[in-house]
């Protein structure tokens, strides 16, 4: 898929959202934080940081739709789990 910001060739994978700090069997006080991993390299990369907070585990990487992520400018393309 082409970059719709630089039009480079951007790396597939998929995305999801994780905490980092402190978590529990029903809950986390702790950044969230929204990943890409590459379906080619298996590299993670946090693409967006969000505020502390809290927030049920039973939300926590549930769904992990694909992803695009371009190396060159940092844009990211979540496509809709269908």
């Amino acid at each position: 898929m082409k970059c719709p910001t630089c039009t480079s060739e951007m790396d597939q994978g998929k995305a999801y959202i994780r905490g980092r700090l402190f978590n529990s069997m029903y809950f986390s006080l702790s950044p969230q934080q929204c990943w890409f991993e590459s379906k080619r390299t298996g590299r993670k990369k946090i693409i967006v940081r969000n505020r502390s907070g809290l927030h049920f585990i039973a939300d926590e990487e549930i769904v992990n739709p694909p992803a695009y992520h371009c190396d060159d400018c940092g844009t990211s393309v979540i496509v809709e789990n269908t």
